[in-house]
C-alpha cells in the first residue's frame, strides 16, 4: 500500500515537471497575454523604425490578432506587407536584395523551419533582418549554430513573464560563433527598454573584433604579396635546378604592399589573421551567368564562405560582383602591356634616316626638278624672242612679195631680212643648255663651287633661292640629324599603343603574340570587351592551341618575354612596372595607359562588417 502511494506521488511530480518544462519551450497561448504581445511587438517595431515591415504568418495565428498587430504598427506610420505563402515571401526578399533595399521581417513561425531555406537561397544578407516571435519562456531547442553564422541576421523574441519580452540576437558579438545572445529587454508594465536602440548596429559591433581570427587566401603575386615556399621533402636534392611544387607543404608571407595594408587594418580593427593558399593559386574567374555564377580560385573560396575576406590586387568586375562584394577602392590602377625595348637599327641605312620616309620623295623630286626649272627660266625669253621674230619675218615677207621684184631685193638687202644671224652661223646658242643647268643645280645641292650659267636677273634670283634651300634647309638639317643619329644610334619605334600591337600581330612578318594571366580580370576583360580588345582576343584564338596565350602569372609572362621578344604581356601597370624593374627596366617597353581599373577588398556576399571596413 505504501509502495503504491509513493509511486503515485512520483508520477504526479513527473507530470508537473514535464508540464512546467513544456510551458517554457512552447509559445504562450493565454488569451490574457495577447494584448501584451501586440503592445510589446508594436513598441519594439517602433523602436526599430524600419521603412517597411514584412510579416510572414505560417502557423494558425488568429486573424484578429494579426489585425490588431498591424493596426498598432500602422499607428506609428510604419507600412506593413503580410505574406501567407512561403515562396512569395522568398521572392519578395530576393527582389529587395537585388535592388539593395533594407528589409525587416517579423516571422510568426518556428525559426528552425526557416533558417535552412534562408541560407540555401542566399537570402542571408546584412540588409535583411529576420525577427522571429517565439512566445515561450526560453529559446527553442535544436538550433544549428552553423546556420546562425554571418551574414545571417536573426533576432528571436521570447516571453519569459507576462508583459516581459526578451530579445536575442546572433550578431550581438563579432565572434561569428552563431550564438543567440541577449541584446535587449522590454517591460510592458512601464513601457521601457533596457537599452536604445533595440539591436546593436553592425558598425558598433564590428568596430572591434576582439581578437577574432580571420582566414584569408593569399597568392604569390609581387609586389602585392611575396611568398617563400619551403620544400619539406627530405628526398629533394639541393642540386636540382627545377622546383617541384608537389613537394611544397608550407609557405610564408615575407612581405608585400597588400600584406602591409592587411596588418594595418588588423591592428586598427583588433583582429588577427592566418593565410591559406588556394589549390589553383589564382584569384578566380566567373563561370556561368545569372544566379548560377560560380568562381574558381580564391574568390571561389570566398563565395563558398570558406574564408572571411581577400586582399591582393583584386580587380572589381561586374562578373565578380555577382558572387562576392567589394569594399571601397584600395587601388586605382591602369591596364597596360609590356613588350621588348626598342632595338638599335642597322647602321647600313644611317644616311637615309635623317629624313622620314615621307620626306625623301619630296626632296628627290625637288632636286630633279630644279635643273629643268632653271633652264626654263633662262631659255624662255630667248624662245619667245625667236618666236616673235619668226612671226614678224613671215608677215614682212608676205608684204614684199606684193611689190616689184627689183624693189623686193633692194628692200630686203637694206632691211637685212632673210639674213642668217651670226650666232646661228657660228653654231652656238644664245642661252645655256639643259645639261649645264642640271649640272649646276647638282653642284649647288652638293655644296660645290659652280658658275651661274646665265647672268640674267631672274636666273640669279632663282640661284640665290636654290643656294639658300640647299644650304640651310636641306644641308644643315640633314647634317645635324645625321650627326645626332650617329652620336646616338637610332632605335625602333616603341610599341606603346594597342593599334601598333594589333598591326604587328596581324602582319605576316610580325608574329607577335599577346600573353595574359590565366583566370584573371584581364583575361575576362580581353574575352568580354569590344573594339580593339575584342579584335586582339580573336587574333589569339587563331592559334591551334586556344590557350597558348594564357600564363600562370605576370612574372611567368615576363620570363617568356625575355626569351622570345615577339611576345607582349597584358596586365596591371603597377604589377608590370615592378616586374620589369626586377628583370631590368632597360629590357622592356611599358605601354601607355589603356583604361583605369580599381582594386578593393573582397568580402562574403552580405558581409555585416563591410561598412566598418569601409570606414577604416
Amino acid at each position: 500500500m505504501k509502495v503504491g502511494i509513493v509511486w503515485c506521488l512520483v508520477v504526479l511530480l513527473g507530470r508537473s515537471f514535464v508540464q512546467a518544462y513544456h510551458s517554457q519551450l512552447v509559445p504562450i497561448t493565454d488569451p490574457s497575454n495577447h494584448s501584451g504581445m501586440v503592445t510589446g511587438l508594436s513598441e519594439m517595431i517602433n523602436l526599430l523604425s524600419p521603412k517597411t515591415l514584412v510579416l510572414l504568418v505560417l502557423n494558425e495565428t488568429k486573424i484578429h490578432k494579426i489585425d490588431r498587430l498591424t493596426v498598432a504598427i500602422h499607428s506609428y506610420n510604419i507600412p506593413t506587407c503580410i505574406f501567407y505563402d512561403l515562396e512569395q515571401y522568398f521572392e519578395y526578399i530576393a527582389n529587395n536584395l537585388k535592388n539593395s533595399l533594407d528589409t525587416t521581417s517579423l516571422l510568426l513561425c518556428h525559426p528552425a523551419d526557416m533558417l535552412v531555406d534562408l541560407v540555401d537561397r542566399r537570402l542571408a544578407h546584412r540588409l535583411s533582418l529576420y525577427i522571429f516571435y517565439w512566445g515561450a519562456r526560453r529559446l527553442p531547442a535544436g538550433f544549428d549554430r552553423t546556420l546562425l553564422r554571418e551574414p545571417l541576421r536573426v533576432a528571436v523574441i521570447t516571453n519569459p513573464k507576462k508583459k516581459i519580452f526578451r530579445i536575442f540576437y546572433n550578431q550581438a558579438k563579432p565572434n561569428n560563433l552563431g550564438e543567440l545572445l541577449s541584446a535587449n529587454w522590454f517591460d510592458g508594465s512601464d513601457m521601457t527598454f533596457k537599452r536604445v536602440p533595440l539591436l546593436p548596429t553592425p558598425t558598433e559591433v564590428y568596430k572591434n573584433f576582439e581578437g577574432r581570427v580571420f582566414t584569408i587566401p593569399v597568392i604569390h603575386k609581387p609586389p602585392w604579396h611575396f611568398l617563400t615556399y619551403t620544400n619539406l621533402n627530405e628526398s629533394c636534392n639541393d642540386t636540382d635546378t627545377e622546383f617541384d611544387m608537389a613537394n611544397v607543404t608550407s609557405f610564408q608571407v615575407t612581405g608585400g604592399r597588400d600584406h602591409n595594408l592587411m596588418q594595418l587594418i588588423a591592428a586598427r580593427m583588433n583582429f588577427t589573421f592566418r593565410y591559406i593558399e588556394p589549390e589553383e593559386k589564382i584569384q578566380g574567374t566567373a563561370m556561368g551567368s545569372g544566379d548560377n555564377v560560380s568562381i574558381s580560385g580564391a574568390l571561389g573560396m570566398l563565395q563558398r564562405r570558406e574564408v572571411d575576406l581577400f586582399l591582393g590586387d583584386v580587380a572589381v568586375t561586374w562578373e565578380r560582383m555577382q558572387a562576392v562584394e567589394f569594399s571601397f577602392f584600395t587601388l586605382a590602377d591602369s591596364a597596360a602591356f609590356v613588350t621588348h625595348a626598342p632595338r638599335k637599327l642597322s647602321e647600313a641605312l644611317a644616311l637615309v634616316r635623317p629624313f622620314q620616309i615621307t620626306v625623301w620623295p619630296l626632296v628627290i623630286f625637288t632636286i630633279i626638278l630644279s635643273g629643268p626649272v632653271l633652264y626654263l627660266i633662262i631659255a624662255m625669253p630667248f624662245r619667245l624672242e625667236d618666236w616673235m621674230k619668226g612671226t614678224l619675218d613671215k608677215a614682212r615677207r608676205l608684204q614684199v612679195r606684193r611689190g616689184p621684184p627689183f624693189y623686193d631685193m633692194q628692200y630686203i638687202r637694206e632691211m637685212g631680212y632673210g639674213l642668217v644671224p651670226r650666232a646661228d652661223i657660228a653654231g652656238t646658242p644664245q642661252h645655256p643648255s639643259l645639261n649645264r643647268c642640271v649640272w649646276y643645280t647638282i653642284n649647288v645641292y652638293l655644296r660645290q663651287s659652280a658658275t651661274i650659267p646665265y647672268n640674267g636677273h631672274v636666273a640669279r634670283f632663282f640661284s640665290i633661292l636654290l643656294w639658300l634651300c640647299a644650304t640651310y634647309v636641306l644641308g644643315d638639317v640633314y647634317s645635324a640629324q645625321l650627326t645626332s643619329q650617329l652620336a646616338r644610334p637610332a632605335r625602333e619605334g616603341p610599341i606603346n599603343t594597342l593599334g601598333k600591337l594589333e598591326e604587328l600581330m596581324e602582319s605576316p612578318g610580325g608574329g607577335y603574340q599577346l600573353l595574359v594571366e590565366r583566370q584573371s580580370a584581364f583575361q575576362a576583360a580581353l574575352a568580354n570587351s569590344t573594339g580593339i580588345l575584342q579584335r586582339l582576343y580573336r587574333i589569339t584564338q587563331r592559334h591551334p592551341d586556344n590557350e597558348s596565350y594564357l600564363v600562370g602569372s605576370v612574372e611567368e609572362g615576363i620570363q617568356i618575354l625575355l626569351v622570345n621578344s615577339k611576345r607582349a604581356v597584358f596586365g596591371g601597370r603597377e604589377t608590370l612596372y615592378f616586374n620589369t624593374k626586377r628583370y631590368g627596366a632597360h629590357r622592356f617597353q611599358l605601354s601607355d595607359n589603356l583604361y583605369t581599373r580599381y582594386s578593393a577588398v573582397a568580402v562574403q556576399f552580405g558581409s555585416p562588417f563591410l561598412d566598418s571596413l569601409n570606414e577604416v
